[in-house]
């Protein structure tokens, strides 16, 4: 009997259909540079409408816009809601980060009932940037491991690299 549940759980490892089932996103076109940084938070570029849809059928329950008013959020707000997932915007323009933002992301990231969660901005790149801020000053990660994690999740410019690491350098309790 043992060895019989031990065969089936080894099978379950590497059934790729099972791997699908687990993000059931992966892959989707319509979300550009999406990853998984827990099993309840994902981060993305800007999904197209069709693929918010998408984001509904695999279990979102909410989705966290960093886009400014002059990039369309507003748009996605209506779009969202009519899909019956919660919506936030914490627009991060050319003025970057703040104390507020970083309250703001926090307040979103404490409520159970917006998870799983997507993050999501027109490329990522800027949060990827507000992922690693929040893993430093608030989750009390090391700046390496939580810049390599930004990186996962989208922060490739290195000027906004460079302007998120002032911000902590700022902000850290000393």
């Amino acid at each position: 009997m043992n060895q019989m549940i031990l065969a089936i759980a080894i099978i379950g490892l590497g059934s790729p259909v099972l791997a699908q089932e687990a993000d059931a996103l992966a892959g989707n076109e319509g979300i550009p540079n999406y990853y998984r940084l827990r099993d309840d938070i994902a981060t993305a570029g800007q999904p197209t409408d069709e693929a918010l849809a998408d984001v509904k059928k695999a279990g979102f329950k909410a989705v966290l816009n960093l886009r400014t008013e002059q990039e369309g959020s507003l748009e996605e707000k209506p779009k969202v809601e009519a899909l019956g997932m919660e919506y936030y915007n914490i627009p991060i323009g050319r003025d970057g980060f703040s104390p507020a933002i970083l309250q703001q992301f926090k307040e979103i990231l404490a409520a159970s009932n917006n998870r799983p969660l997507l993050i999501h901005c027109a490329s990522s790149n800027r949060v990827g940037a507000l992922w690693y801020i929040y893993q430093v000053l608030d989750a009390g990660e090391d700046e390496a491991t939580a810049l390599a994690e930004g990186k996962k999740a989208g922060l490739t410019s290195e000027s906004l690299e460079g302007r998120a690491k002032e911000y902590v350098s700022a902000h850290e309790v000393k």
